[in-house]
């Protein structure tokens, strides 16, 4: 009985203004792309080092439907620019954060110092003649029985992202999911626990250079890469000259780019630790106490970079 009330304690969903760890569960995709290096230092800020080779770093993009959260039901596109290093490891920079969450993203933007935006995410799902089965993209996992959660998923979904600002619509790009395994239906992959620490800040509300780290346990799997095309502007009466004021050109250049490897995150469960300030001085780096909320919740020393 003590553990059961444990189970449901930890749980339980905390709001963002419980303080952090925030808890996410749900799926995921995370995908490596080759990424030029002159387009990806159009987004990392020149203080940091980008790690590179032959004129790549490694991109991509994590794409994620939350069946819970701090912001309740949403979904997730973060745009990965490039590595930077962070010795003794290295991080991921997001160039662009898309939510269909107004809560979420407004928390991205003023707390964690992230490009974040409000995006539509118009799901289109290829259904097969088993009518049971869900779209990859929205099955609840967590409710999800241990055999509905193992079905073979071998249809395709796809959807549109639309930025939205007020009544300013850009659409961006449209993405294909393939619902499959390599490894053959059914098979969900081993369970892991692994960290993804990432930098960010630099922005007009989080003009510090942060850090923070997602901690993620569940289901990991190699599945095949999504295919991500342009969404013409005409479509909702915007120029394409519009894509380059706002830097969607080079956005699109990542998301499009050559694929290396797609992972699948099965039954995820990840925890968002609160982002902590780090201070470059030459060759003396040190971190400082955040102002604002970030002041009052709890921090956890990071390595110097």
């Amino acid at each position: 009985m003590a553990s059961s009330s444990q189970e449901d304690s930890s749980s339980r969903t905390r709001n963002y203004g419980d303080g952090p760890p925030w808890i996410f569960t749900g799926r995921a995709l995370y995908q490596l792309h080759l990424v030029k290096a002159e387009v990806a230092h159009r987004f990392i800020p020149p203080e940091l080092k980008l790690v590179q080779a032959f004129g790549y770093t490694l991109g991509g993009l994590y794409l994620a439907h939350y069946d819970s959260s701090p912001a309740g039901i949403f979904d997730e596109m973060v745009v990965l620019a490039g590595i930077v290093w962070n010795p003794p490891t290295s991080c991921a920079w997001a160039s662009r954060v898309l939510v269909n969450s107004k809560e979420a993203r407004d928390h991205g933007i003023k707390e964690v110092g992230l490009p974040s935006q409000t995006a539509d995410f118009r799901l289109q799902a290829h259904i097969d003649e088993d009518k049971q089965r869900q779209p990859w993209w929205k099955i609840r996992t967590q409710r999800a029985s241990e055999n509905e959660a193992s079905k073979p998923l071998n249809h395709k979904t796809s959807f549109d992202i639309v930025q939205t600002n007020g009544d300013i619509r850009r659409p961006l790009c449209h993405v294909e999911l393939l619902n499959d395994s390599t490894k053959g239906p059914g098979w969900s992959g081993p369970s892991i626990h692994m960290s993804l620490p990432s930098f960010s800040g630099k922005t007009k509300q989080q003009p510090e250079l942060l850090k923070y780290s997602c901690s993620l346990n569940c289901r990991v799997r190699a599945v095949v890469p999504a295919q991500v095309f342009s969404l013409q502007s005409s479509q909702e009466g915007i120029s394409e000259n519009t894509k380059d004021k706002y830097g969607d050109t080079e956005v699109l250049s990542i998301l499009m780019g050559k694929p290396l490897v797609a992972l699948g995150f099965e039954r995820m469960v990840m925890h968002v630790d609160a982002p902590t300030v780090v201070t470059l001085k030459d060759t003396q780096h040190d971190h400082k106490v955040a102002t604002g909320k970030l002041a009052s919740w709890p921090h956890h020393p990071t390595s110097s970079i």
